[in-house]
């Protein structure tokens, strides 16, 4: 494929692909002015301003519409400097390109592309499609893992209450009969006994310890290592590998639709995926690409991509159908995603109860067996 006319007009303004890429973030995140514009926001203002054009209104008359019913201040601001460089004879995806925390460059790309073939407004709903699904997903993998982590940390709550705040009450007591406790009276009356005690050491080291794993995965080669830990883990792997493939094949799939070059496409894709070693793969296979291969073919080479992907990829280039291949493919991946987490949710919930009702019980016991012996003697 030629590369697009939005492409060429990135490199007339000595863009360079790799300057694109860098910093892409799927998702709207934190940003640099201390507010925090969520993909809710995003998706409202991607709408809105598709519906404005498609009333004839100007871009930047549409943006300030829509910025009076935009109540984040932070985002108020940035689109208040869309609409001024808008008006300074800007194209919407050059003022968008100045704030890459906000608008991820797989859709600033997109923006580009809409612009330059003249159907900005369809390409604006195609972005709000594409983050519809993307959040969609996120939503349920968060519900299908909110009650295991509450009765997690309801667990945890419960322990620490009685160890730290019962147990401490019964120390005197229990010290008279100490050898005959029970072990696990004595192993409790000892976590008592050093949280207690020693807790600023033990909020000490924890925050260290937090700290320095946070120092490392911050680093390239923390990253590297937890990325490729994602790949590799039994337990993980097939999980995170749905995620890499649905997200892959969704960018992809809506750049080359979008009529940016393959090339391009690989190449902003390989910086929205999230993962360092699955974005080294993905550049490999451009390389590929730019030495004359097909698409399919460092695809069908790599472990990484299962086989139902191999044959529609090829099937797709056969017949000159990615762009619609690839999204069908990442809704597939999305439906397996939602069932693997559902799958995992039922598993857990059950054994997480019994694990659960199992330490607390093994807690009560250790309290209440002392204080039998303690009665016995008594009397």
């Amino acid at each position: 494929m030629a590369i697009s006319s939005a492409g060429n007009k990135a490199l007339e303004r000595n863009w360079s692909i790799s300057e694109i890429a860098k910093g892409i973030q799927w998702s709207s995140i934190v940003i640099g002015r201390g507010g925090r514009v969520s993909p809710g926001e995003i998706i409202f203002f991607m709408d809105q301003l598709s519906l404005m054009l498609e009333t004839g209104t100007p871009v930047n008359k549409s943006i300030q519409a829509i910025s009076f019913q935009i109540k984040n201040k932070t985002f108020k601001n940035i689109l208040k400097e869309i609409e001024q460089d808008i008006e300074e004879g800007r194209l919407l995806s050059d003022a968008m390109t100045k704030h890459p925390h906000i608008f991820s460059n797989v859709y600033t790309s997109m923006i580009r592309a809409g612009e330059s073939g003249g159907f900005l407004k369809e390409m604006l709903e195609r972005i709000v499609a594409l983050e519809e699904k993307q959040q969609k997903l996120l939503a349920t993998v968060r519900a299908a893992l909110f009650y295991p982590a509450f009765l997690t940390l309801f667990a945890v709550s419960v322990v620490l209450f009685i160890v730290v705040y019962v147990f401490p009450k019964f120390g005197d007591m229990f010290a008279e009969i100490y050898d005959s406790l029970p072990f696990t009276t004595k192993v409790l009356m000892a976590a008592s006994h050093l949280l207690t005690s020693y807790w600023y050491l033990i909020l000490f080291f924890i925050g260290m310890g937090w700290f320095i794993a946070y120092r490392f995965m911050t680093t390239d080669k923390g990253r590297m290592y937890i990325d490729l830990l994602k790949l590799r883990l039994p337990l993980f792997r097939n999980f995170f590998m749905r995620i890499y493939i649905s997200r892959l094949m969704r960018t992809l799939g809506s750049l080359i639709s979008s009529n940016v070059s393959i090339l391009d496409s690989l190449t902003i894709s390989a910086g929205a995926i999230g993962n360092k070693v699955f974005s080294k793969l993905i550049d490999k296979i451009r390389r590929s690409v730019e030495d004359g291969k097909p698409l399919s073919q460092p695809i069908i080479d790599s472990p990484f991509f299962p086989e139902t992907v191999k044959q529609m990829i090829r099937t797709g280039e056969d017949t000159g159908t990615l762009h619609k291949v690839m999204p069908r493919l990442a809704d597939y991946y999305d439906e397996e995603i939602e069932k693997h987490v559902q799958r995992i949710t039922t598993i857990m919930e059950p054994i997480l109860l019994v694990v659960v009702g199992g330490i607390i019980g093994v807690i009560v016991i250790s309290l209440i067996l002392p204080i039998f012996k303690l009665t016995k003697s008594i009397h």
